[in-house]
Protein backbone atom coordinates (compact mmCIF):
# COMPACT_ATOMS: atom_id res chain seq x y z
CA UNK A 1 0.00 0.00 0.00
CA UNK A 2 1.27 3.45 -0.83
CA UNK A 3 1.10 4.76 2.78
CA UNK A 4 3.19 1.89 4.16
CA UNK A 5 5.67 2.36 1.33
CA UNK A 6 5.92 6.08 2.05
CA UNK A 7 6.58 5.32 5.71
CA UNK A 8 9.27 2.79 4.84
CA UNK A 9 11.00 5.34 2.65
CA UNK A 10 10.75 8.03 5.29
CA UNK A 11 12.30 5.78 7.91
CA UNK A 12 15.01 4.63 5.56
CA UNK A 13 15.87 8.16 4.60
CA UNK A 14 16.06 9.36 8.17
CA UNK A 15 18.52 6.73 9.32
CA UNK A 16 20.80 6.67 6.28
CA UNK A 17 22.87 9.66 5.27
CA UNK A 18 25.86 11.23 3.66
CA UNK A 19 28.39 10.89 0.94
CA UNK A 20 32.10 11.70 0.76
CA UNK A 21 34.90 10.89 -1.68
CA UNK A 22 34.93 7.21 -0.66
CA UNK A 23 32.09 4.71 -0.56
CA UNK A 24 30.40 4.03 2.75
CA UNK A 25 28.38 0.98 3.72
CA UNK A 26 25.75 1.80 6.34
CA UNK A 27 24.02 -1.10 8.12
CA UNK A 28 20.94 -0.55 10.25
CA UNK A 29 18.49 -2.73 12.15
CA UNK A 30 14.80 -2.11 11.55
CA UNK A 31 11.93 -3.37 13.71
CA UNK A 32 8.24 -2.85 13.04
CA UNK A 33 5.51 -4.02 15.41
CA UNK A 34 2.61 -6.04 14.04
CA UNK A 35 -0.62 -4.26 13.11
CA UNK A 36 -4.01 -4.80 11.44
CA UNK A 37 -5.41 -2.63 8.65
CA UNK A 38 -8.33 -3.00 6.24
CA UNK A 39 -9.02 -6.54 7.41
CA UNK A 40 -5.44 -7.73 6.98
CA UNK A 41 -2.98 -8.51 9.75
CA UNK A 42 0.67 -7.68 9.27
CA UNK A 43 3.04 -9.55 11.62
CA UNK A 44 5.93 -7.90 13.40
CA UNK A 45 9.13 -7.90 11.38
CA UNK A 46 12.82 -7.39 11.88
CA UNK A 47 15.07 -6.57 8.94
CA UNK A 48 18.64 -5.52 8.25
CA UNK A 49 18.80 -2.61 5.81
CA UNK A 50 21.99 -1.75 3.94
CA UNK A 51 22.91 1.45 2.12
CA UNK A 52 25.93 2.00 -0.11
CA UNK A 53 26.87 5.63 -0.73
CA UNK A 54 29.42 6.63 -3.34
CA UNK A 55 30.36 9.63 -5.47
CA UNK A 56 27.03 10.69 -6.96
CA UNK A 57 25.59 7.21 -6.50
CA UNK A 58 23.63 5.40 -3.82
CA UNK A 59 22.06 1.98 -3.33
CA UNK A 60 19.48 1.07 -0.68
CA UNK A 61 18.65 -2.59 0.04
CA UNK A 62 15.41 -3.22 1.94
CA UNK A 63 13.97 -6.72 1.84
CA UNK A 64 13.31 -7.79 -1.76
CA UNK A 65 13.74 -4.27 -3.15
CA UNK A 66 16.87 -2.32 -4.03
CA UNK A 67 16.84 1.31 -5.14
CA UNK A 68 19.80 2.82 -6.98
CA UNK A 69 20.31 6.54 -7.64
CA UNK A 70 22.82 7.46 -10.34
CA UNK A 71 23.14 11.25 -10.61
CA UNK A 72 25.71 11.08 -13.42
CA UNK A 73 23.48 8.78 -15.46
CA UNK A 74 20.40 10.87 -14.56
CA UNK A 75 18.44 7.78 -13.60
CA UNK A 76 16.99 5.85 -10.70
CA UNK A 77 16.79 2.04 -10.83
CA UNK A 78 14.18 0.11 -8.83
CA UNK A 79 15.13 -3.58 -8.55
CA UNK A 80 12.69 -6.35 -7.60
CA UNK A 81 14.74 -9.36 -6.49
CA UNK A 82 11.69 -11.58 -6.05
CA UNK A 83 10.61 -11.12 -9.68
CA UNK A 84 14.16 -10.66 -10.97
CA UNK A 85 13.33 -7.52 -12.89
CA UNK A 86 13.97 -3.78 -12.68
CA UNK A 87 12.60 -0.41 -13.80
CA UNK A 88 14.41 2.79 -14.70
CA UNK A 89 13.11 6.29 -14.02
CA UNK A 90 14.70 9.39 -15.52
CA UNK A 91 15.96 12.14 -13.22
CA UNK A 92 14.73 14.60 -12.19
CA UNK A 93 11.40 12.88 -11.55
CA UNK A 94 8.25 14.61 -12.80
CA UNK A 95 5.57 12.94 -10.70
CA UNK A 96 2.60 14.34 -12.61
CA UNK A 97 3.92 12.81 -15.83
CA UNK A 98 4.08 9.37 -14.17
CA UNK A 99 0.49 9.44 -12.93
CA UNK A 100 -2.55 8.55 -15.06
CA UNK A 101 -4.17 11.56 -16.81
CA UNK A 102 -6.37 13.53 -14.42
CA UNK A 103 -4.96 11.93 -11.27
CA UNK A 104 -1.79 13.93 -10.81
CA UNK A 105 -3.02 17.04 -9.03
CA UNK A 106 -5.67 15.11 -7.07
CA UNK A 107 -3.13 12.68 -5.62
CA UNK A 108 -0.60 15.39 -4.92
CA UNK A 109 -3.16 17.33 -2.88
CA UNK A 110 -4.36 14.23 -1.01
CA UNK A 111 -0.80 13.23 -0.09
CA UNK A 112 0.47 16.69 0.81
CA UNK A 113 2.48 16.58 4.06
CA UNK A 114 3.21 19.15 6.70
CA UNK A 115 6.46 18.49 8.57
CA UNK A 116 8.02 20.16 11.58
CA UNK A 117 11.33 19.26 13.24
CA UNK A 118 12.16 20.61 16.69
CA UNK A 119 15.70 20.32 18.13
CA UNK A 120 16.35 19.79 21.84
CA UNK A 121 19.38 19.89 24.12
CA UNK A 122 19.00 16.22 25.12
CA UNK A 123 21.82 13.88 24.09
CA UNK A 124 22.62 10.18 24.42
CA UNK A 125 25.09 7.62 23.14
CA UNK A 126 24.11 5.63 20.05
CA UNK A 127 26.85 3.10 19.50
CA UNK A 128 30.15 4.94 19.68
CA UNK A 129 28.64 8.33 18.83
CA UNK A 130 27.05 11.08 20.92
CA UNK A 131 23.70 11.98 19.36
CA UNK A 132 21.34 14.93 19.82
CA UNK A 133 17.56 14.56 19.99
CA UNK A 134 15.15 16.00 17.41
CA UNK A 135 11.37 15.62 17.48
CA UNK A 136 9.60 15.28 14.13
CA UNK A 137 5.87 15.65 13.45
CA UNK A 138 4.52 14.67 10.03
CA UNK A 139 0.83 15.15 9.16
CA UNK A 140 -1.39 14.67 6.12
CA UNK A 141 -5.05 14.01 5.36
CA UNK A 142 -4.42 10.26 5.62
CA UNK A 143 -1.79 9.84 8.33
CA UNK A 144 0.11 11.37 11.24
CA UNK A 145 3.58 10.34 12.39
CA UNK A 146 5.54 11.35 15.48
CA UNK A 147 9.22 10.45 15.64
CA UNK A 148 12.17 10.92 17.94
CA UNK A 149 15.41 11.22 15.98
CA UNK A 150 18.98 10.97 17.30
CA UNK A 151 21.60 12.66 15.10
CA UNK A 152 25.36 12.99 15.47
CA UNK A 153 28.03 15.16 13.84
CA UNK A 154 30.74 12.70 14.93
CA UNK A 155 30.29 10.21 12.06
CA UNK A 156 32.20 10.41 8.75
CA UNK A 157 28.92 10.95 6.90
CA UNK A 158 28.15 14.25 5.14
CA UNK A 159 24.38 14.69 5.37
CA UNK A 160 24.21 17.74 3.08
CA UNK A 161 25.66 15.76 0.16
CA UNK A 162 23.42 12.78 0.87
CA UNK A 163 20.40 15.04 0.75
CA UNK A 164 20.84 15.50 -3.00
CA UNK A 165 20.91 11.74 -3.56
CA UNK A 166 17.95 10.84 -1.40
CA UNK A 167 15.82 13.76 -2.57
CA UNK A 168 15.53 11.89 -5.86
CA UNK A 169 14.18 8.77 -4.10
CA UNK A 170 11.68 10.81 -2.14
CA UNK A 171 10.55 12.61 -5.30
CA UNK A 172 8.61 9.42 -6.19
CA UNK A 173 6.47 9.95 -3.09
CA UNK A 174 3.73 12.61 -3.32
CA UNK A 175 4.05 15.47 -0.87
CA UNK A 176 7.56 14.79 0.44
CA UNK A 177 9.19 18.05 -0.68
CA UNK A 178 8.41 19.77 2.61
CA UNK A 179 9.98 16.94 4.60
CA UNK A 180 13.20 17.11 2.63
CA UNK A 181 13.43 20.85 3.25
CA UNK A 182 12.72 20.46 6.97
CA UNK A 183 15.35 17.71 7.33
CA UNK A 184 18.01 20.33 6.62
CA UNK A 185 17.48 21.55 10.19
CA UNK A 186 19.19 18.41 11.50
CA UNK A 187 22.89 18.73 12.24
CA UNK A 188 24.75 15.57 11.33
CA UNK A 189 23.75 12.02 10.62
CA UNK A 190 20.61 10.44 12.07
CA UNK A 191 21.64 7.24 13.82
CA UNK A 192 18.37 6.15 15.40
CA UNK A 193 14.64 6.75 15.32
CA UNK A 194 11.55 5.72 17.24
CA UNK A 195 8.38 6.33 15.22
CA UNK A 196 4.64 6.00 15.76
CA UNK A 197 2.35 6.45 12.75
CA UNK A 198 -1.45 6.66 12.86
CA UNK A 199 -3.34 6.01 9.63
CA UNK A 200 -6.96 7.12 9.28
CA UNK A 201 -7.75 5.23 6.08
CA UNK A 202 -10.61 2.70 6.61
CA UNK A 203 -10.39 3.06 10.40
CA UNK A 204 -7.51 4.21 12.55
CA UNK A 205 -4.41 2.03 12.70
CA UNK A 206 -1.19 2.70 14.60
CA UNK A 207 2.17 1.38 13.42
CA UNK A 208 5.26 1.68 15.61
CA UNK A 209 8.83 1.06 14.55
CA UNK A 210 12.45 1.58 15.53
CA UNK A 211 15.61 1.96 13.47
CA UNK A 212 19.23 2.08 14.57
CA UNK A 213 22.50 2.22 12.67
CA UNK A 214 24.86 -0.51 13.87
CA UNK A 215 27.87 0.18 11.64
CA UNK A 216 29.35 2.65 9.16
CA UNK A 217 32.22 1.26 7.13
CA UNK A 218 34.45 2.87 4.51
CA UNK A 219 34.78 0.17 1.86
CA UNK A 220 35.27 -0.39 -1.83
CA UNK A 221 31.83 -1.15 -3.27
CA UNK A 222 31.67 -4.56 -5.01
CA UNK A 223 31.43 -4.52 -8.79
CA UNK A 224 27.85 -4.04 -9.92
CA UNK A 225 26.68 -2.42 -6.69
CA UNK A 226 25.09 0.52 -8.50
CA UNK A 227 23.66 -1.52 -11.39
CA UNK A 228 20.89 -4.12 -11.75
CA UNK A 229 21.99 -7.78 -11.97
CA UNK A 230 22.88 -8.72 -15.54
CA UNK A 231 20.32 -11.55 -15.64
CA UNK A 232 17.38 -9.39 -14.51
CA UNK A 233 14.83 -8.25 -17.11
CA UNK A 234 14.09 -4.57 -17.64
CA UNK A 235 10.41 -3.66 -17.60
CA UNK A 236 8.56 -0.41 -18.31
CA UNK A 237 7.99 1.63 -15.18
CA UNK A 238 4.38 1.56 -13.94
CA UNK A 239 4.04 4.09 -11.14
CA UNK A 240 0.58 3.02 -9.95
CA UNK A 241 1.59 -0.65 -9.86
CA UNK A 242 4.68 0.25 -7.84
CA UNK A 243 2.60 2.14 -5.27
CA UNK A 244 -0.02 -0.60 -4.96
CA UNK A 245 2.51 -3.41 -4.57
CA UNK A 246 4.58 -1.86 -1.79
Amino acid sequence: MRIRHALALVLAMIVTAGVASADYKVTQQHHQDGFAMMGQTQPAKDQTHTTWIGDGKMRMDQGQTSTVVDLGGKKMIIINHEKKNYNEVGLPVNLEELLPPGMGQQMLEMMKFEVTITPSDETKKVGEWTAKRYDMRLTSAMMNMDSVLWASEETPIDFSNYHELYANVMSLQPGMDSMMDEMRKIDGYVLAQEASMSMTMMGETTVTSTDEVVSIEELEAPAGTYEPPADYAREDFDYMAMMQNQ
